[in-house]
């Protein structure tokens, strides 16, 4: 059973500022965001979210189970 990822962007990268347009439209991006990883476009694997495609290094990933939101480290 798969689980959907969800992810933050990191305080220390140059698109943080995302975070905020996540935040004013949870209807459209959701909070924390949902992303999935295709490999196809190398180091901008992590695909979704307000910029559409980010890098591994630039994302904390997350899962929600029961309600309950849990980092992946």
């Amino acid at each position: 059973m798969s689980q959907q990822l969800y992810a933050k962007i990191k305080r220390s990268s140059k698109y943080f500022h995302q975070n905020a347009h996540a935040q004013a439209n949870p209807d459209r991006w959701g909070w924390p965001f949902k992303v999935h990883i295709d490999p196809r476009f190398g180091d901008y694997a992590v695909q979704g979210g307000p910029g559409e495609q980010y890098r591994l290094a630039d994302v904390n990933l997350f899962v929600i189970e029961s309600g309950e939101v849990l980092r992946i480290s």
